[in-house]
């Protein structure tokens, strides 16, 4: 999968064994030279290895622990840099103005190819719904339908959600799902994609 630009392999795990344990064990493991930060207030190891970086993190659960162990490979992170940007750009440029993408994921399975990305701006819902509607539709989307919460549901939502539009895209061998929300000040565009490898051609 690639996040926010970085190829990687992503590996979860558990264990029965306590958090401080597990990391110790870790650090053993990976060598020097060893950085260790703090994500989220949870450890985070990582190391270079080769053309790659290897990151570990931890957290407790339970009487365990659960991690997760990512590999980025630093050479084709360099090489897709430009192309990366290139198709940012590509989409920025037709969104409202001040937008820009907040974080972004892509991965590869099983013949399919999904993509899920954030965007985030200061202008009306609306206008962010009518420069999304033409952007799909340059790229061969039609929308299939548009909802927003009925009155009984808007009473359970949390407030920045309560007036949220849901847009289902489709098209030939793709399908994607847009919800547009305010909060305070900022509109946001959560946009998920699905494209079959006979859809990528």
């Amino acid at each position: 999968m690639t996040v926010n630009g970085l190829p990687m392999r992503v590996k979860g795990f558990v264990s029965s064994r306590r958090p401080a344990d597990l990391l110790d064990a870790f650090r053993r493991s990976l060598g020097q030279p060893l950085v260790e930060s703090t994500a989220a207030g949870k450890p985070v190891l990582g190391r270079a290895e080769g053309g790659f970086y290897i990151t570990v993190q931890v957290e407790a659960a339970g009487a365990g622990s659960k991690g997760i162990v990512a590999v980025t490979d630093l050479a084709t992170m360099a090489r897709d840099h430009a192309q990366g940007q290139g198709a940012d750009a590509r989409w920025l440029d037709r969104l409202p103005a001040g937008s820009v993408i907040s974080s972004q994921m892509s991965s590869q399975e099983n013949g399919r190819q999904a993509r899920h990305m954030v965007i985030l701006n200061r202008q009306a819902e609306s206008v962010n719904r009518d420069a999304l509607l033409r952007l799909m539709t340059a790229d061969g989307y039609q929308l299939e339908r548009e909802i927003g919460a009925d009155a009984a549901a808007q009473r359970s939502l949390p407030a920045q959600l309560a007036d949220a539009r849901t847009l289902y895209f489709k098209s030939p061998g793709k399908d994607a799902m847009a919800v547009i929300s305010r909060s305070g000040e900022l509109t946001s565009i959560v946009l998920n994609t699905t494209m079959t490898l006979q859809g990528l051609q």
